[in-house]
């Protein structure tokens, strides 16, 4: 039996345009336990283990991966970013989004820090640099996916943990700002979009490649997306 590769996945999403790990809400759309065999997961091997492509595609900058599909994380290959950033991504700033209240307060805090430290971000760091107390921190991780949701940030890939004599002894995710982050010839590739042709465009090529999807389960899966594009109006 041939393994369906990390070439193969590759190729996979760009030919879809996008792609969800799994979704148990919207059926008949493709997801990545459609192709990979539950044998090749988990085998620590980076050229047949799915768990390791979401690092690497990142890392490599084949495909962009975060929490884009209703705060579900997924990818996005490169031919179809930039419809993505027009239909989801606010038309004003950070700065401005928080001068009119319409910001959360720990979207703007990790908003600050990554611009403070001009670096990628790990998740054990920004829980450790941002001080939220105890009742925080889920509304913290909650900020960070909002962000992603709204294209302002994206995961970079991994970094190491260290332990106080400097080891390794596990992996983070790493956030950055999309801008600092996407490769600009990514944004080239399609002619610039408004939100209503955008969204029609994602929703178009969900019913294209799906078995019996129609435009209410299009929407069904990104109505949380819509909702905060529009709460920043």
């Amino acid at each position: 039996m041939r393994y369906f590769e990390y070439e193969d996945f590759v190729e996979k999403v760009c030919e879809l345009g996008f792609l969800m790990p799994k979704d148990k809400d919207i059926k008949g759309f493709p997801v990545l336990e459609d192709f990979v065999p539950e044998s090749q997961w988990w085998t620590n091997n980076p050229d047949i283990d799915p768990w390791l492509w979401k690092d690497r595609a990142a890392t490599e900058k084949r495909l962009a991966y975060g929490a884009f599909f209703n705060g579900k994380k997924g990818y996005i290959a490169p031919g179809f970013y930039s419809v993505f950033m027009d239909a989801f991504r606010p038309k004003v700033s950070m700065e401005e989004r928080y001068e009119a209240g319409k910001l959360g307060l720990y979207e703007w805090k990790f908003w600050c820090l990554l611009t403070n430290e001009k670096r990628p971000i790990g998740t054990h760091e920004y829980r450790r640099m941002i001080d939220t107390g105890e009742k925080g921190k889920n509304a913290l991780d909650a900020a960070v996916i909002r962000l992603q949701t709204t294209f302002d940030i994206t995961i970079a890939g991994n970094m190491d943990m260290l332990d106080k004599e400097g080891h390794p002894y596990n992996k983070a995710v790493v956030y950055d700002m999309t801008d600092n982050w996407i490769p600009p010839m990514w944004l080239s590739v399609n002619p610039p979009m408004s939100h209503y042709e955008a969204v029609e465009s994602i929703y178009k090529r969900l019913i294209d490649v799906s078995k019996g999807l129609d435009t209410a389960q299009s929407e069904k899966l990104f109505h949380k997306s819509q909702k905060l594009y529009a709460s920043y109006s």
